[in-house]
């Protein structure tokens, strides 16, 4: 298809029969297009925008005649003609346009899922503020909000397929706070970064929110991956592995071997930490002048040190590790001071703040189900430490 062909086809399935980029409907109607040639739809959009937004000046004898919102008086003075007022309908209305400006991404996603072209206003208020705290989805929104539970946007390279970054809920939790008479409306961004929440509640930026979709606000949590944590993911192997070799030497292989740096518990964490304190105490470089292996260890011991600071017993030491494991992860999604939502799709919504006073101060770090890891992804009962 030709560039003269693709505008054809754009102008014929238009609304007004041309496109225009300020109307979603032709904007969608130009997304299903190039999806269909596998395009890269998001980069062209994108370019088709930037070349859009750029002013035109226009001349006086260009405007020409057309132009008739003034009028000369007697005197040869200019006065402005009478604006005809508008409904209170309308000025709301307008007002809602105003708050809202450009549509986003998951603007655009929301009018294709509900095949609309204009996305439908909730008439509640939801709140939203600096604190752990429940809302449930009014009756009159949980339809969208129960239709939106499953939509994704397409990858932005053109792929067909879902992006995998976006999770249930996300997009309906979107439409909630961003389009109703909520203090947030017109102010959500998408994250979706790698290091960046999923959702921006107050404008890019400002507000973070990580969104779960368990619907056990009173369970344990799965958090993601923690792998390109190394220093966190070093520490770890380097405790189990003592922890194992230890084993071995106690005959005790079986019992160690389901607990690694990518599944365990905190228990599991004080235990391992038991075989690192002790070799802390040991003076491993006289060891290590007999078995060579145990400079390495030393190295790895000295390293675990480094990154937690001295401690007094294995417990001081796990429990350094457990923070620092779960705070690294919560310091950039979803930040400190914003907060991790887990939802129903029957409409319950859980927003734990993530106030880092409060997780340092939280006395029983290791306790039982309180954090871990489970086939490398990170687990943390966030009602425990936050609600």
């Amino acid at each position: 298809m030709t560039l003269d062909e693709l505008l054809l086809e754009w102008s014929y399935k238009s609304e007004k029969g041309y496109p225009s980029l300020d109307s979603p409907s032709d904007v969608l109607i130009l997304e299903g297009i190039l999806n269909k040639l596998g395009l890269p739809t998001y980069d062209i959009l994108q370019q088709l925008r930037e070349q859009d937004d750029e002013v035109t000046v226009t001349t006086d004898d260009e405007v020409g005649d057309d132009v008739e919102d003034t009028e000369s008086d007697e005197d040869g003075e200019k006065s402005t003609k009478e604006i005809p007022s508008l409904s209170p309908e309308e000025e709301e209305q307008e007002a809602e346009e105003e708050v809202l400006g450009e549509y986003t991404e998951y603007d655009s996603l929301i009018m294709s899922y509900l095949g609309v072209d204009q996305i439908p206003k909730s008439k509640n208020t939801y709140k939203f503020e600096k604190s752990t705290f429940d809302e449930q989805v009014k009756d009159d929104d949980l339809d969208i909000w129960k239709k939106l539970w499953t939509a994704k946007p397409k990858k932005k390279t053109g792929d067909k397929t879902e992006t995998l970054g976006v999770g249930k809920g996300e997009l309906s939790l979107y439409w909630l706070y961003n389009h109703s008479k909520s203090p947030t409306a017109g102010k959500l961004a998408e994250g979706r970064g790698d290091d960046a929440p999923d959702l921006w509640f107050n404008g890019d930026g400002i507000d973070g929110v990580e969104v779960k979709a368990y619907g056990k606000p009173n369970g344990v949590i799965d958090v993601g991956r923690f792998g390109k944590f190394r220093d966190n993911l070093k520490i770890l192997n380097t405790a189990f592995g003592v922890a194992g070799l230890a084993a071995t030497f106690e005959g005790n292989v079986e019992d160690q071997k389901q607990k690694n740096a990518l599944t365990w518990d905190g228990s599991d964490l004080e235990s391992a930490f038991k075989h690192v304190y002790t070799l802390k105490q040991v003076d491993l470089e006289q060891i290590a002048n007999i078995w060579p292996i145990f400079d390495n260890i030393k190295t790895n011991i000295d390293y675990i040190e480094v990154q937690l600071g001295d401690f007094k017993d294995a417990k001081e030491g796990a429990e350094k590790m457990a923070f620092k494991f779960v705070g690294d992860k919560l310091a950039k999604k979803p930040g400190w001071g914003g907060h991790l939502a887990d939802m129903s799709v029957d409409g319950f919504i859980r927003f734990w703040h993530i106030d880092q006073s409060k997780f340092l101060s939280y006395n029983d770090i290791l306790g039982k189900a309180t954090v871990g890891t489970s086939q490398g992804a990170m687990k943390c009962h966030f009602n425990k430490i936050f609600g």
